[in-house]
């Protein structure tokens, strides 16, 4: 009979005291006489550090200690996009170089020294400009996207990037990919829609997209859909319907939260197969900037339409927790 020694190659140690927690360890605690292990504990929303300029319908990419947000609809001016960039280094967010188009939901996925901006609505028309950011100044891309739109999702890097959905006016299912240097047409979504949500971190090869709007009545919606880098598959649904919220993750490990049913505060996590109710954030919101980690274990959501467009941010964690084996 196979044991934990055959199949992983070394002994499970004997401590008299769990260490500390490093996810993945596994240990004998010979005092309480049990087996234990770590891995990645339940998620929580702490507050962060206060914006600039109060807007919303932005975007952003990074993660809690290094993230950047760009563009969107000051308030009080609603219509107006701006240029606006703010970068955070997890306590403090700080005016950059603005983008070189004024844009309003707009799709922006990479870090928060390589991201990659893509389409967007400016004052007229609908755009299909691309540029990217390297962490100090954001340059247009000669590559343009093939179909004008807002309000789509991205997925990628500022070398290999998705983009999928959004408004062209009508809500539309087309998917558009990055290798670089020009933007090809990919298999629509099976559902068209506007304002959704995908897996930032997500590839060309292996993405996933969730929620969004409708053209008809009911509008908001909880369709989920993967991407295999040929066809689209839809996964089950999450547990509440809404468009424009924040996102991040991957294909298999993914977050929702806030978003416009009207706005809510409900946060699900996506494990590959299913979405599970988690934390929910301090403020309800829509039109959010948001980014995270391929794991979905460090994200910060930020500005967004609460009362009134907000300043406030929160960050996202899950943290190392021990657990007992327990036979029954």
């Amino acid at each position: 009979m196979a044991n934990y020694k055959g199949i992983k190659g070394f002994k499970v140690q004997s401590l008299a005291s769990d260490p500390t927690v490093d996810e993945g360890q596994i240990w004998y605690n010979t005092a309480s006489n049990a087996l234990k292990y770590d891995t990645i504990g339940a998620g929580t929303w702490a507050s962060g550090g206060t914006t600039n300029t109060a807007r919303s319908a932005a975007s952003g990419a990074g993660i809690s200690t290094a993230a950047i947000g760009c563009g969107g609809i000051p308030y009080p001016t609603p219509g107006v996009a701006v240029t606006l960039s703010e970068t955070y280094n997890g306590s403090a967010w700080t005016e950059t170089n603005a983008m070189n188009t004024a844009t309003s939901y707009l799709a922006v996925s990479g870090t928060s020294t390589a991201a990659i901006k893509a389409a967007g609505a400016p004052l007229v028309p609908v755009g299909t400009e691309v540029e990217t950011y390297n962490g100090t100044s954001w340059s247009v891309s000669p590559a343009s996207v093939n179909t004008p739109r807002y309000g789509n999702s991205a997925a990628g890097t500022t070398t290999a990037a998705l983009i999928t959905g959004g408004r062209t006016p009508p809500p539309s299912g087309l998917v558009e990919d990055f290798n670089g240097s020009t933007w090809s047409e990919e298999t629509d979504l099976n559902t068209a829609r506007k304002y959704l949500m995908g897996a930032k971190n997500g590839t060309p090869t292996a993405a996933l997209v969730f929620g969004g709007g409708l053209p008809t009545h009911p509008w908001k919606q909880g369709t989920t859909e993967s991407w295999n880098g040929t066809s689209w598959t839809t996964e089950n649904p999450m547990g509440t319907d809404r468009y424009s919220g924040g996102s991040c993750g991957t294909q298999t490990t993914a977050l929702c939260f806030g978003g416009s049913t009207p706005s809510v505060v409900n946060t699900e996590s996506y494990d590959g197969t299913s979405w599970t109710e988690v934390a929910d954030l301090g403020k309800a919101s829509y039109g959010v900037c948001s980014g995270g980690n391929s794991g979905s274990s460090d994200a910060i959501f930020a500005l967004g339409w609460k009362t009134a467009p907000g300043l406030s941010s929160e960050e996202w964690t899950k943290s190392a927790t021990v657990k007992t084996v327990t036979v029954t």
